[in-house]
């Protein structure tokens, strides 16, 4: 009898091993997925408001593309973590007094907004790409130098770990015909 109650114990727990795994991995999955939706979403609204407010303060029709590609938490690589591509686009037409009835077409102009911080972190960086860009397409080429160290102490029997991280990266934004180039770094340690 007593064996019977330990073998079922022994079962349930390695089925809890199995699965544990699988139900963090899951919820893991359903909160990354989450948070890019949330950054699409916060993308596409930031390009309509940079476009209603240009269109609004130039009284020209204004075309706005954001682009943000930003390092989100990773579990398998905490401090370094991974790259998250959002990206939004709005277009808006300001025209007082109208131009409808006077057979004339508005004055236009395509703005991208790539990396703005904006806000909380100070003004976002723009391109005016002007009336005569074609479009808005981005195309990035990145430079990414990562470094992790690790370093493990053993003083009067204990031992302790230290782990930094640091990640630079230079990056060039291609839109048409002409390079934009940006930068930037971050790091931690603990």
């Amino acid at each position: 009898m007593k064996q019977k109650f330990f073998s079922r114990k022994a079962q349930a727990m390695m089925e809890m091993a199995i699965l544990a795994p699988i139900v963090v991995m899951a919820v893991g999955i359903v909160v990354t997925y989450a948070a890019k939706l949330n950054g699409d979403q916060y993308q596409l609204m930031q390009a309509f408001r940079r476009a209603l407010m240009k269109s609004h303060n130039d009284n020209k029709a204004v075309a706005y593309g954001t682009w943000d590609d930003r390092r989100q938490a990773d579990a398998s690589n905490p401090i370094v973590g991974h790259k998250v591509t959002s990206s939004g686009s709005g277009a808006v037409m300001w025209a007082i007094p109208s131009v409808e009835d006077k057979g004339e077409d508005p004055e236009k102009t395509l703005w991208m907004g790539i990396n703005s911080t904006g806000g909380r972190f100070g003004q976002p960086i723009e391109y005016d790409l002007g009336e005569e860009a074609s479009s808005g397409a981005i195309t990035p080429m990145y430079v990414t130098t990562t470094t992790v160290n690790v370093s493990v102490n053993r003083n009067d029997g204990q031992v302790s770990s230290n782990r930094s991280a640091g990640v630079a990266e230079f990056m060039t934004y291609k839109i048409d015909k002409t390079r934009y180039p940006q930068g930037r770094a971050s790091g931690a340690s603990r």
